[in-house]
């Protein structure tokens, strides 16, 4: 009975020390999942807060590299005389820094010594203070003037505008900045025209951390530079800590750029050294008493988040779960397993929804991120953050469209503004390009019926491409472009010609008195001068007639082109002096000792009027698979040759140098970081005069490697460069010729038949003469659409 009774306790013993161990093994167990479980969590946040860091910088990075990639190819700055336009500069400067306040100067270093700064001077009392400026000063231009990059001390002048940039007044001061000196100017060097990030460093003017993005300009000298503060970022990262609770530590190398915290506050040295050794394990430690998780997540090159988290804060939801388990266990212990697994999958699944969610932020699908439903409330929270996020970003993004759009319109009007020759086509052939778009993607019917484009993002690459179709024209002279006369340069040189004309005419009247102080009589020397003064008169007016270009130049026009030619006169002057160092370098290639006077012919084809190609052009021609006929020459400013045009005013070299605007249009796209979506879409703006039968230029390309939206734009530029009432050098066409044009290009395959008959049938054209044409060019009585279709139904 004994050993019962002692079995029975040593049975009760030793099962009750057996359910203690299995009861505490439980305890033991779940608190280690229940703590495991935290740690995950806190890991997927500490990624997913590294993951949406990563976005903001490289947000900020792209839209700082764009400003200055525009701001480089505008034609002020690659001005010779931008370093003296001050308000011209500080109107195109001025624009990015008022749409991005952490914007804070925007200059350019010349290899002339000299330097160039816009300063939004708002930016603190502090830059005020330093510059001395009036109370109602908004902005600073401040130019710099050295005799020698080395030199150290410079003159420094500041200009005060208010913020309307009304000009207040100037002063000026001896300083020892010397940006040749400073490190943007050297990885600008090094960057060898594309926009380079430099290190942050703290700006000595704002005590701020901040960037310089500089990059160098075409001339391959002269370099623009932006500097961009930090506080933007760090407010970024206070808006993450708002919806989670956790501190976060940007570093770039050794130095902190951006904080949750106030930046002068001194962070805990476990991070400095979790930092140092670039542990990127979640690990804890504790401080006056209070436990911390941490961690260290590269995010980008040099760029590092510390991360900090109240480790009490992160377990309280589960810590309360544990105790309530230990009773669950102690009472329902074989009813533990079933309800750690549904409390296991009522907390993974809404995780696994939130990281779905993330998924759609990854994407940039903002519309679509949802709240997800939880009995946790803490991930309801986290849920309702991850939306707040969504919309934040999508909000974002909104601006930043809107700044580039104002951007592209920019560059669009400068073009417009460049020359009268072009008038409002780069305002309306976007005009057109969306009408007949519009019309091709509601179509149901034919060849296009396939055709939707609904994506929005692509939908704008489209817009944006026809804003920028013509951009390449930036680089284009006006001279070129605007020749009104064969013998125009910068100038029409005929007034040259009548010169000459002039001294032998001069020359001739000298004869004339010589001939009768010699003894020969008046009436005969008369005779003789008048002949010769006559035949002059005759010579010039025809040489002023072929100069105007208006009429078909016949082989008679021509011998008697190259007779007046051989006309001489005698130049008494050198022709060596008075000359710029190119005019200079052009003529000492083949200089004759010139014994004065020297004679010279009328009219002249000279080595030092070919101006040559520089292999660079040849460079880009091959890289961008251009099928053009190139000229060997840049410019042939030769005076026979000019006059010798056979119709217009332009020759070879200049109708390429005209064309050449689309390889240039191509050129500055490609060179913009456009997304994945839009590079193929926005490099559609460079195939405008392209022929689906492959006779267009630049690239030659056919019917097969042009897109709709290619074909679409096609169309809307010549239909609008057609009809234009604002062009100075040509009438505008009725609307009837300018179809009838058209179609016989469609016949010829020169544009896409079907996107015209939908042109035609929809009304397009007349929707868009109603609005922009005058009313004389509107004539329907002369338009038939039947006789239109029916040219045109066999295409």
């Amino acid at each position: 009975m004994y050993k019962v009774k002692g079995f029975k306790r040593f049975l009760l013993e030793y099962s009750l020390v057996i359910l203690s161990v299995v009861v505490v093994a439980l305890l033991v167990t779940q608190y280690y999942f229940s703590y495991k479980m935290v740690v995950d969590f806190v890991t997927k946040k500490f990624i997913y807060l590294a993951n949406q860091s990563s976005i903001i910088v490289k947000d900020k990075e792209k839209q700082a590299k764009e400003i200055v990639s525009i701001l480089s190819n505008t034609p002020i700055v690659n001005s010779k005389k931008s370093f003296e336009a001050k308000e011209e500069m500080l109107k195109l400067f001025s624009t990015p820094i008022r749409y991005n306040n952490n914007i804070f100067a925007i200059y350019i270093s010349y290899p002339d010594s000299k330097y160039f700064e816009v300063v939004n001077i708002g930016h603190s009392k502090f830059i005020a203070k330093m510059f001395r400026a009036p109370k109602e000063a908004q902005w600073v231009v401040v130019q710099l003037f050295r005799d020698t990059k080395k030199q150290d001390k410079a003159k420094e002048v500041s200009h005060f505008y208010d913020k309307d940039l009304h000009y207040l007044y100037s002063i000026s001061k001896i300083t020892d900045y010397n940006p040749y000196k400073r490190p943007w100017h050297k990885e600008a060097l090094e960057g060898k025209g594309k926009v380079v990030r430099g290190s942050s460093y703290m700006y000595y003017r704002l005590q701020k951390m901040g960037i310089t993005y500089s990059k160098l300009l075409p001339d391959q000298k002269s370099i623009i530079a932006m500097d961009i503060t930090l506080d933007e970022l760090s407010e970024s990262l206070r808006q993450l800590k708002f919806s989670t609770g956790i501190d976060m530590y940007m570093f770039e190398d050794d130095k902190m750029i951006a904080s949750t915290e106030p930046m002068e506050e001194k962070i805990d040295d476990i991070l400095l050294k979790a930092l140092e050794h670039n542990k990127q394990a979640v690990k804890s430690y504790t401080k006056n008493g209070k436990a911390y998780f941490f961690r260290v997540i590269p995010i980008a090159p040099h760029i590092k988040l510390v991360f900090k988290a109240d480790k009490s804060r992160m377990m309280q939801p589960y810590m309360r779960s544990i105790y309530a388990e230990i009773i669950v266990t102690l009472l329902l212990l074989l009813l533990l397993i079933p309800i750690i697994r549904k409390l296991s999958k009522g907390f993974i699944e809404p995780i696994e929804m939130l990281m779905a969610e993330n998924i759609k932020v990854k994407r940039r699908e903002f519309y679509k991120v949802v709240p997800i439903k939880s009995r946790i409330d803490e991930l309801n929270h986290f849920s309702d953050s991850l939306v707040d996020m969504a919309q934040s970003i999508k909000a974002y993004e909104e601006k930043q469209e809107k700044l580039l759009d104002a951007f592209i319109h920019l560059i669009a009007n400068m073009i417009d503004a460049k020359s009268p020759y072009t008038g409002q086509h780069c305002k309306r052939v976007p005009l057109l390009t969306k009408m007949i778009l519009d019309k091709v993607n509601k179509n149901e019917s034919g060849n296009l019926k396939s055709f939707h484009i609904t994506d929005k993002e692509i939908l704008k690459g489209i817009e944006w491409s026809s804003w920028l179709h013509d951009c390449g024209k930036l680089i284009i002279p006006n001279s070129v472009i605007d020749k009104a006369t064969k013998l125009e340069t910068v100038y029409n040189r005929i007034h040259e010609i009548r010169t000459r004309f002039e001294v032998i005419l001069r020359d001739a009247q000298i004869k004339y008195l010589e001939s009768i102080i010699n003894g020969v009589s008046q009436e005969k020397a008369l005779k003789e001068f008048e002949d010769v003064k006559q035949q002059l008169q005759s010579d010039f007016e025809f040489i002023a007639r072929l100069n105007i270009g208006d009429t078909k130049l016949t082989d008679e026009d021509y011998k008697r082109l190259i007779k007046i030619s051989h006309i001489t006169w005698k130049r008494h002057f050198s022709k060596y002096l008075g000359l710029s160092w190119q005019e200079r370098e052009r003529l000492s290639q083949n200089k004759e000792e010139e014994i004065l006077p020297v004679t010279e012919k009328l009219l002249i084809d000279a080595k030092e009027h070919q101006i040559p190609r520089c292999e660079s052009d040849f460079t880009l021609y091959k890289k961008e698979n251009i099928k053009m006929d190139i000229p060997r020459l840049l410019y042939n400013k030769g005076e026979i040759y000019n006059l010798s045009i056979p119709i217009g005013t332009i020759t070879q070299e200049e109708k390429f140098k005209i064309q050449e605007h689309a390889i240039h249009t191509l050129k500055i796209l490609k060179e913009l970081p456009w997304s994945d979506k839009l590079k193929d879409i926005v490099e559609d703006a460079a195939n405008h005069h392209e022929h689906l039968d492959g006779s267009g230029y630049p690239r030659s390309l056919n019917e097969s490697s042009l897109s709709i939206p290619a074909r679409i734009m096609a169309i809307a530029d010549i239909f609008e460069a057609l009809t234009a009432a604002d062009r100075p050098y040509k009438k505008s066409n009725p609307l009837s010729k300018a179809l009838s044009i058209m179609v016989d290009m469609a016949k010829s395959r020169k544009i896409d038949s079907e996107i015209f008959k939908l042109f035609i049938k929809e009304k397009v054209y007349l929707q868009y003469a109603i609005g922009y044409l005058k009313p004389e060019q509107i004539d329907l009585e002369n338009i038939d659409e039947e006789q239109i279709f029916k040219e045109l139904e066999d295409l």
